[in-house]
């Protein structure tokens, strides 16, 4: 892929400038030789309004997928003719029901959007970039249609906890899976900016659309105790 692009990064590495629009939706594609193939899209979620940056929600059968006219952005965005192999996330922006492509960025192996859509829609996009890095044809079919939400916990302030985990019999209904991604005296902080900041843990949840994933991610942070170091 191009190094022009920017690259969506692991758990936390995201960033979004504060004096820009939130862009809306990420159209994650698999680029083989040319061809552009739309594999699912992927909602920011935001804490409400300019709020941080928290993470995504992926719906396997949004609407916006079946639209012509975003497949149609899409490759418009990469080019006529696109250099190489790989996944990339084109950003749109929705503006009065018309469309707008913002950037096109490089998805790197283990970004959070891949995690939000792999569960999603059942496609394994490690695979997949496996199978293109050896020259083959990616098998891209969705192995189930369900939605799935990644969320991104963070410290209300900087800290540098003893320990974070989660109470497992608080975890709401729901909840897929977690992962603590602070280290132990390593610093914690919340998103300031334009900046990723640095988040405590990570949630995944599965469920028969958006709102079911939200209403499991959305209690997740009562159910984790962080305990913080001694002076």
């Amino acid at each position: 892929m191009s190094g022009r692009w920017p690259a969506l990064l692991p758990a936390g590495g995201e960033q979004w400038p504060e004096n820009d629009e939130r862009p809306l939706v990420l159209v994650v594609s698999v680029v083989c030789d040319g061809r552009v193939s739309p594999v699912f899209v992927a909602h920011p979620e935001h804490a409400g309004g300019r709020d941080p940056f928290r993470g995504y929600v992926v719906e396997a059968s949004d609407p916006l997928l079946r639209r012509p006219d975003v497949s149609g952005l899409v490759r418009a965005m990469h080019g006529g003719t696109v250099p190489g192999r790989g996944i990339t996330a084109s950003v749109l922006r929705l503006k009065g029901g018309e469309l707008q492509g913002v950037r096109i960025a490089r998805v790197r192996e283990g970004a959070l959007v891949l995690r939000a859509g792999e569960l999603a829609t059942g496609t394994d996009l490690d695979r997949a970039r496996a199978v293109l890095a050896g020259g083959g044809v990616p098998d891209l079919a969705p192995r189930r249609r369900c939605a799935a939400g990644a969320r991104l916990l963070y410290p209300a302030r900087d800290i540098a906890p003893a320990s974070v985990e989660f109470d497992v019999p608080a975890l709401p209904a729901g909840v897929w899976g977690t992962e603590i991604l602070a280290r132990p005296g390593e610093p914690a902080r919340p998103p300031a900016g334009s900046g990723a900041g640095d988040p405590l843990a990570l949630g995944l949840a599965v469920g028969e659309d958006a709102a079911a994933c939200r209403r499991a991610l959305d209690p997740l942070p009562g159910a984790l105790r962080v305990r913080a170091r001694r002076s």
